[in-house]
């Protein structure tokens, strides 16, 4: 045949598709009339009227099969064959609606928590970053041990040696991070920022949606400052205003000339609101900025040169860095540890995320197996009831292929319909997810059911009926005549059949109980840390952070004693400022104190510096210890409830010209002297870091000894802490602690008010109370283990459903046996002990299993766990007790319904 020929062939049978069935009553018409004419012929030549029609139709071949050889040339019969399935399905689930519903459901839960998961999986690990060639931007991190040692980041001359060392590397990006006061007629607001180098963007591989980006001549001095806006912030504060670009705005006085808006995309390490180029801060075009090697502000972020591989960047950097140590001694301190490592951006942007994330995937995981173990076990029920019509279809030619087909259409519709509501289900999941890894990623907002995750469920939906299909029996034609003159009953107490199922059963079971453990270890571990101190004497404490402190030189002054001239000068009226606001919200009723510092308790401090004391020598290759400074007026510690445990608290003389006084809190005082009486003797700041700031490294006395705090986290071992007079020096940041009668959150609206009268176009932030700081630090793990504890109870459910459905089915299949029993003899009390005996057996035998697989599989919980160990034996029992209650309760239903069975009535119908 011809091309064209097949082609109109094709187009034929398509269009048969879509004929409507009076084409049939035509065909057949025409058929008959043709018949009839043969009859007639016949006639005309002498047969007998009979004879010839019986000829025309042998000549013919019969109208039937000549109909069907007509319809099968003008249509698709396999298409047609297929929607009589789906037809047939349809009908036959709706004469099955509780097994219908049943499987659906169970099956969008399953599916449902696996595709919610996935799309957080998706979005914050697995798709390709919006940046151009994403995959070939790699994030440099110096750490070294000890506190805030995790990622202490780079000096510029650092980013020099490896720049020019290390060719593998095409070009490095610097990025410094950095906070401003946005001042607007409106209000001020607090701008997290990011100062960059002229081809950061270049480097980043990102595009401006609205006027241009920074590029090299945007560099060094002389040159006007400049914003990009990212493309989040220009839409949530800017209201998406085109007119945006070449607009100047007021950034801690000093004005700046926003010159675009850059695509949406994740930044790292910190969301920033907008890039600014370096002239902005003229600290880092200073030579202290530039030449020092321990002025450490940069982070650093490179492409691979074109040929590079990231294995030879990674060998070429810590080369050029081993040289580095070697060549400068001094500015690396070998009891420190440091080192470098390079990482794939898109790794570093999911570092965070990625265990918690395939821990909640690895959990819906279970929920799908046990989910699907519980429709194979209603789907083999179900199939017992159906094999006398299975064995009906192949006695009358239907093969194996056929039935088997037949079952897959049946199981795809089901697990289709239950994609379709777990998609739903995963709509919603999906916002709360969403909410987790925000605090985690800065790919939160790149999670959507896109595509990709509609197919992972669609996938799901046809492996499962995949599965279901090919679990169900099919009679086999040269065992008909045995199965018919066993009358079905064989195949229903198929011995193999009930080993399966119970298998099943056994294997949910086990599974929940993993899934219970892992949720009940990491609900303890939440429970623990709400009991942790905070080391508050009181939680009526209400904080709120206003930092007037801008480290901005006037116009012009590009070196740092300018700044810092500027900086102290303005410390002066800043303190006269924060002074009123105190003396005013000390008048609202109900406020007992109101304390002045740096920072708010509960809260981590910027200032990191080394300690010394004096006297006090350091161990073989021990680091030179690490402090937080922070500053507190006379009222912080009694209004924030912090203990006093040694010495005095500051006192109002002292400030400026006196002696220079300190409080450490106990872990700086017990790191810095031991058991010694830390009372009377000096201590001072230290190190590289201190020569780039304003404060001095003089000797000061230690008056006091207060309480430790959780600083960092509530899970986190106490940070060492000095605190200075904020009177007597640089008022680093400044936060108001006010302590109330009661109710301090109630507070909230008047001292903000009070603020804001005192200083218009501060930034005020943080206006919480102790009891939410508190409750915000404990959130991302309540969140997971309510996560993993909803997945516990979903697949607790699913197999309590599977173990009375089991057992309910046996009871239904023994009736007989039952019944005779009873007759014999045996009361309603021993059969139930029968059917309590069976199914507490599957109970056993899980649990065992369960809590063998727990013992393992919870060790790698180990690093998300606070205050109880991966094996903790009082979760191990309370999931066993309540595992094997719910077990022998869904056993108990089958075995009262075993009992009432009627031997009588049951021996007439046998």
């Amino acid at each position: 045949m011809s091309i064209l020929g097949t082609v109109r062939g094709a187009l034929a049978r398509v269009r048969g598709l879509f004929t409507s069935p009076d084409r049939d009553g035509e065909l057949r018409e025409e058929l008959q009339a043709h018949l009839d004419m043969a009859t007639a012929e016949n006639i005309r030549r002498g047969m007998d009227p009979n004879e010839a029609r019986r000829h025309a139709l042998i000549a013919s071949g019969g109208l039937t099969v000549a109909s069907e050889a007509v319809r099968d040339q003008r249509s698709l019969p396999w298409v047609e064959s297929i929607a009589a399935d789906i037809k047939y399905a349809f009908r036959t689930l709706r004469n099955a609606r509780a097994y219908t519903v049943v499987v659906v459901a169970t099956l969008a839960l399953g599916i449902g928590a696996n595709t919610a998961i996935f799309s957080v999986v998706r979005g914050v690990l697995l798709k390709p970053l919006p940046n151009r060639d994403g995959d070939r931007l790699l994030y440099l991190r110096q750490s070294t041990d000890g506190p805030g040692g995790d990622n202490i980041s780079f000096s510029v001359p650092e980013v020099t040696d490896i720049r020019h060392g290390v060719p593998a590397l095409g070009d490095i990006a610097e990025y410094s991070p950095f906070t401003f006061t946005l001042e607007q007629s409106e209000g001020s607001t607090r701008l997290s920022a990011g100062l960059v180098t002229g081809n950061f963007f270049e480097i980043m591989g990102l595009s401006p949606v609205l006027g241009r980006v920074t590029r090299p001549s945007d560099d060094g001095p002389g040159v006007p400052p400049v914003m990009v806006l990212t493309q989040e912030y220009w839409t949530t504060h800017f209201g998406a205003d085109p007119s945006i670009v070449g607009k100047q705005v007021k950034l801690d006085g000093r004005s700046v000339t926003v010159i675009g808006v850059v695509q949406a995309a994740p930044w790292f390490p910190n969301q920033v609101d907008a890039l600014l180029n370096m002239v902005i801060s003229p600290h880092h075009l200073s030579a202290m900025m530039i030449q020092g090697r321990t002025h450490r502000m940069t982070e650093m972020i490179a492409r691979l040169a074109p040929s590079a591989t990231l294995q030879q960047a990674r060998t070429e950097v810590a080369s050029t860095y081993a040289r580095m140590l070697h060549d400068h001694t001094d500015a690396y301190d070998p009891n420190a540890h440091y080192r470098v490592a390079v990482m794939p951006f898109k790794e570093a942007l999911g570092e965070r995320a990625s265990f918690t994330l395939w821990l909640l995937m690895s959990a819906a995981a279970f929920v799908l197996i046990i989910s699907a173990a519980n429709v194979v076990n209603l789907t083999l029920m179900r199939g017992v009831r159906r094999e006398s019509e299975l064995v009906v279809r192949a006695a009358l030619g239907a093969g194996v292929a056929r039935l088997r087909r037949l079952l897959l259409v049946e199981n795809t519709l089901l697990t289709l319909m239950g994609a379709i509501v777990g998609v739903g289900i995963a709509l919603g999941g999906v916002r709360l997810l969403t909410t987790l890894v925000a605090r985690y990623s800065a790919r939160a907002n790149e999670i959507s059911l896109d595509y990709v995750v509609l197919g992972f469920a669609l996938a799901l939906a046809i492996v499962l009926a995949l599965l279901l299909s090919f679990a169900a029996f099919i009679p086999r034609e040269g065992t008909l005549a045995s199965i018919v003159n066993a009358g079905f009953r064989r195949m229903a107490g198929s011995l193999t059949r009930q080993r399966l199922q119970r298998t099943l059963v056994v294997a949910q079971i086990a599974v929940s109980v993993v899934l219970l453990a892992g949720a009940g270890l990491l609900t303890r571990t939440m429970v623990q840390l709400s009991e942790v101190s905070t080391g508050l004497k009181t939680e009526q404490v209400l904080t709120v952070q206003v930092p007037l402190l801008k480290f901005s030189a006037p116009n012009g002054a590009t070196d740092n004693a300018s700044l810092y001239r500027a900086i102290m000068t303005a410390d002066v009226g800043n303190k006269a400022r924060y002074d009123e606001m105190q003396r005013e919200i000390r008048a609202l009723p109900g406020v007992m104190d109101v304390g002045l510092g740096s920072t708010t308790p509960l809260h981590g401090a910027d200032a990191v510096f080394e300690v010394k004391a004096q006297d006090q020598s350091l161990a073989v290759g021990e680091a030179v210890p690490r402090a937080s400074y922070r500053t507190a007026d006379p009222e912080y510690f009694r209004a924030a409830g912090i203990p006093l445990l040694a010495g005095r608290a500051f006192q109002a003389t002292d400030r400026p010209g006196g002696a220079r006084v300190v409080i450490l809190n106990r872990a700086l005082a017990e790191k810095l002297f031991h058991d010694e009486n830390p009372i009377g003797k000096q201590v001072a700041l230290t190190g590289e870091l201190l020569k780039f700031s304003p404060l001095s490294g003089d000797w000061r006395t230690v008056v006091g000894v207060v309480g430790n705090t959780q600083d960092g986290s509530l899970d986190a071992p106490p940070t060492p802490a000095m605190f200075s007079p904020f009177a007597q020096e640089l008022a680093l940041g400044g936060a108001l602690v006010i302590r109330a009668d009661s109710n301090a959150d109630r507070l909230a609206t008047a001292a903000t008010r009070i603020v804001r009268r005192v200083v218009p176009m501060a930034a005020i932030e943080h206006v919480l109370t102790i009891a939410q700081i508190k409750d915000q630090s404990v959130a991302p793990r309540r969140l997971n283990a309510e996560l993993v504890s909803s997945l516990g109870l979903l697949a607790v459910i699913i197999a309590t459903v599977g173990i009375a459905g089991v057992l309910a089915f046996s009871v239904s299949t023994r009736t007989q046996e039952i019944g005779i029993r009873m007759s014999l003899g045996a009361d309603s009390g021993r059969v139930q002990r029968m059917i309590l005996g069976e199914g507490g057996l599957l109970v056993v035998i899980g649990l065992t299993l369960g809590m063998a697989g727990a013992f393992f599989a919870t060790e790698v919980l180990r690093g998300l766990l606070f205050g109880v160990a991966p094996h903790d034996p009082t979760t191990f029992v309370g999931v066993a007790l309540g595992m094997a209650a719910v077990g022998i309760g869904a056993c108990w239903i089958p075995a009262l319904r075993a009992a009432r069975i009627d031997p009588a009535i049951t021996m007439r119908s046998s």
